[in-house]
C-alpha cells in the first residue's frame, strides 16, 4: 500500500507542474489580485453596532465606489479564538491601485450622500458612529497578500 501512494505523490508532483508550463504558454502569465484585510478587535457589545453603523453607512459605499476596488468584504467572527474580530477586505487588480486615487466616482457619492448639517441630531449621531469606529479602527493591523486568482473556484 505504501508503494502505491509513494508511487500515485510522484506521478502526481511530475503531472502537475508540466500542466501547469503547458497553461501558462496558452493562457500567458497567471493572474493575481492584491488583497489588503485590516482587522480591528470590536467587542460585541453597543460599541460593535456604531462601528457596524459607520462601516455600513461610509466604508462600504466608499469601497463600492472605489473602481480600484475589485471586492470588498467585511468579515466578521463566526467561530475561533477570539469574537472581537472583524476584518476590513479588499481586492485589488495590483499594488498600484491600493494607492490609485478614487477620482470621479467617490467625490460623486459624496456629492450625492453629504453628511448632515451641523448640529443636528443626524450628524450626532454619524460622528458618535466615526468616533467608535476610530476608537477601534486605530488600533487596527493590516496585511498584504497577492491572491493567485488563477487558483480561485470562483
Amino acid at each position: 500500500m505504501l508503494k502505491w501512494t509513494v508511487g500515485l505523490a510522484v506521478l502526481a508532483y511530475l503531472a502537475v507542474p508540466q500542466a501547469a508550463t503547458a497553461q501558462d504558454m496558452e493562457d500567458g502569465p497567471p493572474q493575481t489580485g492584491i488583497v489588503t484585510m485590516s482587522t480591528m478587535k470590536v467587542p460585541m457589545n453597543e460599541d460593535r453596532a456604531q462601528v457596524m453603523g459607520w462601516i455600513e453607512k461610509m466604508v462600504t459605499p466608499m469601497a463600492r465606489a472605489n473602481p480600484n476596488i475589485i471586492a470588498f468584504y467585511v468579515l466578521t467572527h463566526y467561530y475561533g479564538a477570539d469574537s472581537r474580530d472583524m476584518v476590513l477586505v479588499r481586492v485589488y487588480k495590483d499594488l498600484a491601485a491600493i494607492e490609485a486615487p478614487c477620482g470621479e466616482p467617490c467625490q460623486v457619492y459624496r456629492d450625492e450622500n453629504p453628511l448632515p448639517e451641523e448640529g443636528t441630531p443626524e450628524r450626532e449621531e454619524m460622528m458618535e458612529m466615526w468616533q467608535t469606529f476610530m476608537k477601534y479602527n486605530g488600533r487596527h493591523s493590516d496585511e498584504i497578500y497577492t491572491a493567485h486568482l488563477d487558483l480561485a473556484a470562483n
